[in-house]
């Protein structure tokens, strides 16, 4: 009996690689890849409007000086981190705006979640500014602006439902472009479980 069934099974496998490679189609499967399909096109568009909106928010509160606004971003674990006050400081010493000119977010971004029971538990995004470009006082004359380039990177836990305290910003670098100064704001706050 057990030869029979692996025989038949054999013929079978052999049946459905010989359709395959004469070019007929399985309807399950075009039906399958068409779904996967729709699902990765659906996953990255709201991926892309999430990083989009969240990068605005980085660039306005980075281009007005709003150090509070750009501190209630990031996830209150790393907020209560004893270095971020410095390191918010730090990097508004650093990115000091006269006037903003325009700024490039990158439209794709990667990431990952977690899915239990077709519910999302954990989501995260790594996007990215390609630059922001403003004008920046270089000397003591109000008159004296050069234009600066920055980019962003920056990591964004969107949701946690086991660890709500890590959801917002983790850990944000901040570049001039074309050169090797850069800050850093946040840590990887990650958990033991």
């Amino acid at each position: 009996m057990r030869k029979r069934l692996k025989s038949i099974a054999r013929a079978l496998a052999a049946l459905a690689l010989l359709a395959c490679l004469s070019g007929c189609s399985v309807p399950f499967a075009d039906t399958l890849l068409s779904f996967r399909a729709e699902h990765l096109t659906a996953v990255m568009e709201e991926e892309g409007e999430m990083a989009r909106g969240q990068s605005e928010e980085i660039i306005r509160c980075l281009t007005e000086g709003d150090k509070e606004g750009l501190a209630a971003l990031f996830c209150p674990r790393v907020r209560e981190g004893e270095d971020f006050s410095r390191q918010l400081d730090a990097a508004f010493d650093f990115f000091r705006c006269e006037t903003y000119i325009k700024a490039q977010v990158q439209e794709f971004c990667g990431g990952g979640e977690s899915v239990d029971g077709g519910e999302r538990t954990a989501w995260y995004l790594s996007p990215e500014i390609t630059y922001i470009e403003i004008l920046q006082q270089t000397g003591d004359d109000p008159e004296d602006l050069a234009d600066r380039y920055y980019g962003v990177r920056y990591f964004w836990q969107v949701t946690d439902a086991g660890h709500p305290d890590l959801e917002g910003l983790h850990h944000l670098d901040l570049a001039l472009l074309n050169t090797d100064q850069a800050v850093e704001i946040g840590t990887w706050a990650w958990t033991e479980d």
